[in-house]
């Protein structure tokens, strides 16, 4: 059952909803999951604050895309793939699940990196190439919804889907047909929201906690684009590695359950 301030600020929300986007919405209502202590997992566990290392990739499924009369964005020129670092700040609470070793753990996160490095090539004299750079600036907010399994009293493994809602760039001051335009157009081609999943492998020593996942989108970061009233595909997935160091605000005095032997 959802605490006394729970259920108030659900009749506050209902009024507004209108004005809220559905990841706003899904926002809230993980909140109030995390404040509930839901009926499957009785048991605090820890909460921790961490950050982490990320190399990013991402991958469009055309080499090359035109992009109105003249331009052409080329995809695959980014030969140092493992080039492209960012982070995560994350709060997570994990949560005790029964008595056999797993638990749960629920995550909200902020992510700042960027794509690989694309090259939008046109022509200012019809014999010579020019060309200009462009990557994504990544920015999203993320709520995880783990499952994990204690392998030993000081090692776990977890798996689970990510929320993410992708901010848009600013757009820039340009005019019509330039290369500006061009990139105003791909930065709007950022879905506001994307389903990902990761997996990985964590170490507790103390109240320091190190983790390596990988991270996979399953719905794309970008789907289509339009520049000068017509449409073109710009489909994108993305991965990431990362290598995370957090420390434990909160442990249970108890040790965690060891699997059963």
């Amino acid at each position: 059952m959802l605490p006394e301030h729970g259920l108030q600020l659900i009749t506050y929300v209902a009024p507004l909803q209108k004005r809220f986007t559905a990841g706003r919405i899904i926002l809230i209502c993980w909140i109030l999951l995390f404040f509930s202590r839901p009926a499957w997992a009785q048991h605090l566990e820890a909460v921790l604050a961490s950050t982490s290392l990320n190399i990013t990739q991402t991958k469009a499924t055309s080499a090359a895309i035109p992009i109105g009369p003249i331009y052409t964005l080329l995809t695959d020129v980014d030969r140092n793939r493992y080039d492209e670092i960012g982070y995560r700040l994350t709060l997570a609470a994990r949560w005790r699940v029964g008595n056999a070793g797993f638990f749960a753990q629920q995550e909200a996160a902020f992510t700042a990196t960027r794509g690989q490095s694309y090259i939008i090539r046109y022509y200012r004299t019809p014999q010579f190439p020019d060309g200009d750079t462009f990557s994504h600036r990544i920015r999203r907010w993320e709520l995880s919804g783990l499952l994990g399994y204690h392998t030993s009293r000081h090692t776990y493994i977890l798996a689970g889907p990510v929320l993410a809602l992708n901010q848009q760039q600013a757009q820039l001051a340009a005019l019509p047909g330039s290369v500006d335009a061009v990139y105003n157009s791909l930065f709007q081609t950022v879905e506001p929201m994307q389903v990902l999943v990761q997996a990985g492998a964590g170490l507790t020593a103390g109240r320091f906690d190190f983790s390596l996942r990988l991270e996979q989108s399953l719905t794309p970061y970008s789907r289509r684009g339009t520049f000068e009233g017509a449409t073109y595909g710009y489909e994108q997935q993305t991965r990431q590695g990362l290598l995370s160091a957090g420390f434990l605000v909160y442990k249970q005095q108890a040790p965690a359950p060891l699997p059963a032997q």
